[in-house]
């Protein structure tokens, strides 16, 4: 019998994702389009499916609408009859101070009446944010044939970034010794990928000592170190392609990862499906390229014209570039309108943001962080919110935001300098 047939997935999608700033403003972050056709959460449903497993707990929480109306039933995936199946598990509310998810650990906590109804031999817990590829068998096979407790997904990553996750150190045998939850001088480099497999019984004891004790309500910060010299940790090294696409430098980066042929995400090999009835998608003709029209390197979607230059940029449907606009590594979401003679570039534009002719997006000095959110927009990428409009011979430079819904003719702003933010609730 496959291992998988007697695990329960437990898939976290409730996440903010605050440091993607306005992309994730109006939608959960897992909800987030990406690569042309599909959102950030289609890679883990994707990976469930190949993987043989049949029921699932979609964990919903933060603006969770778009999220759900793409799951739906599960269909794309392969989650839906007698003996398979997805159910959104929204958190309570009305009942107590704890009626929110106060944690990873908090959110499967308050759903172990679901997981009871399963009773299943394990629960592997997943994080719908992340773009990868894993074989999740092969995960529940080594933590079965190794007889763990719970088995924890790891990779390497730079000693430099060790401080935006969970770390661990094992020893030659793979069993984990050390566990720290980000941490700057973290002794190793080996990190969680947010990948657990649990022995059923271990994981409902466990949350019942931490999270009912209340001494804690994550698993990377309190139930993984509360286990360590009680329990079997095993650390299950991955070596493949995985990005944590959190910040808005990291989400282009994906994106253009796609474009990368070494870079090793491979959106046609890896077979990633998603809702071909989605909002945005469905029904589209095919790209129509102009006579002028020139693309090089780039992923671009039905229902696009390209009339322009594209270039090392990523476009979603219905994406219009008229003649003499260029549009280069930059990521366009569906239906946006970007006049003749523009320049685009290093920029994120949300759905349906309107660009007037002859305007200028993202040139400047990069050195320029953002003066409002210094962290979250300091690579030199501007950012335009849903259904913006920018206003013909605009410039905005880099490092820049603005808000959705904006319309800078209105509001009398012809240039945006480096760094600058445009909220119209903000006083001027």
């Amino acid at each position: 019998m496959r291992p998988a047939r007697d695990t329960l997935v437990m898939l976290l999608a409730g996440g903010s994702g605050s440091r993607l700033n306005i992309l994730s403003s109006r939608r959960a972050k897992p909800a987030v389009p990406f690569g042309a056709h599909y959102r950030i959460i289609d890679f883990t449903l994707s990976n469930v499916m190949h993987s043989g497993l049949s029921r699932v707990g979609l964990l919903t929480q933060y603006k969770p609408f778009s999220l759900m109306d793409h799951v739906r039933g599960g269909e794309p995936w392969d989650l839906i009859g007698r003996e398979r199946g997805i159910k959104v598990l929204p958190p309570y509310t009305g009942e107590k101070e704890s009626d929110w998810y106060k944690g990873t650990a908090d959110a499967v906590w308050q759903n172990l009446w679901f997981m009871e109804d399963y009773r299943p031999e394990r629960v592997l817990i997943l994080s719908g944010d992340h773009i990868y590829r894993m074989d999740y068998e092969a995960l529940i096979a080594a933590h079965e044939a190794r007889g763990a407790d719970v088995t924890i997904a790891a990779m390497e990553v730079p000693w430099e970034e060790r401080g935006r996750f969970g770390v661990m150190t094992s020893d030659e045998h793979g069993w984990i010794t050390a566990f720290v939850e980000k941490q700057p001088d973290a002794p190793s480099n080996l990190a969680s990928m947010g990948i657990y497999v649990f022995n059923y019984a271990t994981l409902v004891a466990e949350l019942e000592a931490v999270v009912g004790g209340r001494a804690g309500y994550d698993f990377g910060h309190d139930v993984i170190p509360h286990m360590l010299g009680r329990r079997k940790l095993l650390a299950y090294p991955f070596c493949g392609y995985w990005r944590d696409v959190g910040t808005i430098s990291s989400y282009v980066q994906a994106n253009m990862d796609c474009l990368d042929p070494n870079s090793g995400l491979d959106l046609r090999a890896w077979n990633v499906c998603t809702n071909p009835d989605q909002r945005g998608r469905g029904d589209r003709p095919p790209v129509r390229l102009g006579a002028q029209g020139k693309i090089h390197n780039a992923l671009v979607a039905a229902g696009c014209v390209i009339e322009g230059e594209v270039e090392e940029s990523v476009l979603f449907p219905g994406v219009r570039v008229a003649r003499g606009a260029r549009v280069v590594r930059s990521v366009v979401l569906h239906d946006c309108r970007i006049g003749p003679s523009c320049l685009v570039t290093n920029t994120v534009l949300d759905k349906e943001v309107t660009v007037g002719g002859g305007a200028r997006i993202g040139t400047g000095r990069a050195t320029t962080p953002n003066r409002r959110f210094p962290t979250h927009l300091d690579s030199g990428i501007t950012v335009i919110g849903k259904q913006a409009v920018i206003p013909q011979e605009c410039r905005i430079g880099t490092n820049c935001l603005v808000f959705p819904s904006v319309d800078l003719a209105a509001l009398g702003i012809s240039t945006v300098a480096d760094g600058e933010t445009v909220d119209p609730s903000e006083p001027r």
